[in-house]
């Protein structure tokens, strides 16, 4: 994994730019520049390398292919690397590396665009071919790995990171303010091309660009195609003990790739059902020697969110070797301004800050295990948010199957004990999903953030009437939880890989039969019959949800009071606060009590993204 530059314009990229330095966390073992003299203008490949698959200066980027014609900068791991290459050397392909990206070249050499159907990884790349004066710029199925750039007549960028457009002088850091609002609102902002930077547009998962160079200049209209769509139907004709042995198999296999590195690897362990099934499985299968099983864990004194006993669970039935992190409040206090800083955009409370800080600890450890494994993508496959069961339970109403829903709703309701006021709101709600309101926090002055113009709802609910639904809108809310798993761990130069997001496993998941996924109250259950030889009982049975959790809520009662009070008194200056609202609802929850809003972090992280990157708005 590394990090990426193309530049279009007359500018010259030397390898010590300001936008390749800007991100050498990203990869501090290398970097690398090539300018080409093209019909459009000079093109410039920069890169910035962290060294996973073949270690040796063979592996250097930007890297080049047939005798100097294809030249790639890329970052990511196509983790089926082996066995394209031994299909690539049967027909007399030669490589002078070890490294994947080779193997991207010489399958683009083979099969042009196509090449992209055969890759099973995480990646976002551009290759330049200079016979035929072509750029193809290309982004992973799901998002895994980001990519950006800015588009004018000045010049064409992409980039990895937000921050590297700062390295030109003609960029000007400005805000989005509609998506300024979304953040702000609800928090779900990152649904489509645009970010929350202005001009600079996010090249969607499963999207590629093809510019003609001897046509095409910076400024034109820039057109990305669709390579790759998840499939949300049809559902399988398939029983449920051949789903329990096809799900074991493609994750089995999954696993199996991703633990594929010529540097140990390492697991991320929150003691949830996915973590721990990683680490389960990564137990049984054959590693380096000597590269022993090590976890890394957030962990808190406060019970209500600590997870210790499932950990350790896992850790004795598995032996693996375990590091624990801490997070105190003043962890947020020193760092919130680095962790938004690497995240190019204003942060959600909740798993981010602890996420970046059990990276941190990771590198503090001085190990070198480079490559982490995650569970990201196992609740938007197998339905493990809450909302899934009341999408289950309205499909079977509109279907009908009135006994097959009275048989699920009622082992739910006595596991989860839910109000029957909270039950007939959602039935209320499924039955016109269209007209589900989407109210104006009151803390918000929306007549600048959107020009005295109209207030847009939430584009993508979390609340939809049928499964399939509802996993094409999480898959897409995934797309922040991506963006932060990417940038915490790169923050710290450590690559993140994500098995469940193995594109043959989540195609499968999502064309199951839904009750194969939600069944009497319980959620992944194709996954817990699938793995349970590899689960302590105690994980294996949970229905609870933790994920990464922090006590910020409470913090800001206590601990972090006086932290919260002065950033939300310089934040009320701005144009887009309800000043004396918001400092009249936080001076009343710190003396009585009551809800914590989400809204005064969201809106404190706000103005430090504005003061740290000079963003106008």
């Amino acid at each position: 994994m590394c990090g990426i530059l193309v530049n279009i314009s007359r500018e010259r990229i030397r390898p010590d730019h300001p936008a390749l330095e800007i991100i050498k966390h990203r990869g501090p073992d290398a970097f690398g520049a090539e300018t080409f003299e093209t019909p459009a203008s000079l093109l410039s490949f920069g890169h910035r390398r962290l060294s996973i698959i073949d270690l040796s200066e063979r592996g250097r980027q930007p890297m080049s292919y047939a005798n100097g014609n294809l030249w790639i900068t890329y970052n990511g791991e196509v983790y089926n690397y082996l066995e394209i290459r031994e299909e690539l050397e049967r027909e007399n392909f030669s490589f002078v590396s070890d490294s994947d990206t080779e193997v991207i070249l010489a399958a683009y050499m083979r099969w042009g665009s196509a090449c992209l159907d055969r890759f099973n990884g995480m990646f976002s790349f551009a290759i330049y071919d200079k016979k035929a004066a072509t750029l193809f710029i290309a982004r992973d199925r799901l998002g895994i790995k980001p990519l950006y750039y800015n588009n004018s007549p000045s010049g064409f960028r992409t980039v990895s990171e937000i921050k590297q457009f700062t390295g030109f002088s003609d960029f000007v850091p400005e805000a989005d303010t509609e998506r300024l609002y979304h953040y702000l609102n609800t928090g779900d902002f990152s649904f489509d091309s645009r970010t929350m930077w202005r001009n600079v547009t996010e090249l969607e998962p499963g999207h590629c660009i093809e510019l003609d160079l001897s046509k095409w200049k910076p400024g034109n209209e820039i057109t990305p195609r669709r390579w790759y769509s998840p499939p949300f139907g049809p559902e399988l004709d398939i029983t449920f003990e051949d789903a329990i042995s096809e799900f074991r198999e493609k994750l089995d296999q999954s696993v199996k790739f991703r633990l594929r590195a010529d540097v140990p690897v390492g697991f991320l362990l929150s003691g949830g059902l996915d973590s721990s099934t990683l680490v389960g499985l990564g137990h049984l299968f054959p590693r380096e020697k000597d590269a022993g099983l090590k976890t890394y864990s957030s962990c808190y004194d406060d019970k209500s969110i600590d997870e210790r006993k499932y950990i350790k669970a896992v850790l004795a039935s598995t032996g693996a070797d375990s590091s624990l992190h801490f997070p105190k409040p003043d962890d947020v206090r020193e760092n919130l301004d680095r962790v938004i800083w690497h995240n190019d955009i204003p942060i959600l409370h909740g798993s981010p800050v602890p996420h970046w800080l059990l990276y941190k600890h990771v590198r503090a450890e001085n190990d070198n295990r480079k490559v982490i494994i995650e569970g990201q993508g196992a609740d938007e496959i197998l339905c493990g948010y809450g909302d899934f069961h009341w999408a289950f339970f309205s499909e079977m109403l509109r279907k009908g199957h009135l006994i097959d829903l009275a048989s699920e709703f009622i082992p739910f309701q006595m596991r989860h004990h839910e109000e029957w006021k909270i039950i007939i709101r959602k039935f209320i709600r499924l039955s016109a999903p269209d007209r589900i309101p989407s109210p104006v926090n009151p803390l918000l002055n929306t007549e600048f953030l959107f020009n005295g113009g109209k207030v847009q709802p939430r584009p993508t609910r979390r609340e939809e009437p049928n499964v399939p639904s509802l996993h094409r809108n999480r898959l897409t809310i995934l797309r922040y939880i991506l963006h932060n798993v990417d940038r915490n761990s790169m923050a710290h130069s450590r690559e993140t890989r994500v098995p469940f997001l193995d594109y043959k496993l989540v195609e499968f998941c999502l064309r199951l039969p839904s009750v194969y996924k939600i069944h009497r109250g319980l959620t992944k259950r194709v996954m817990r019959e699938a793995v349970k030889d590899v689960l302590p009982p105690l994980v294996g049975n949970r229905h609870d949800k933790q994920g990464y959790s922090s006590p910020v809520g409470r913090w800001a009662a206590g601990e972090l009071k006086d932290f919260f009070a002065e950033n939300l008194r310089n934040a009320s200056d701005l144009p887009f606060v309800r000043k004396e609202t918001i400092l009249d609802a936080f001076t009343k929850f710190t003396k009585t009590g009551g809800a914590f809003d989400p809204v005064w972090w969201r809106i404190i992280n706000a103005k430090r993204w504005i003061d740290i990157f000079k963003i106008k708005i």
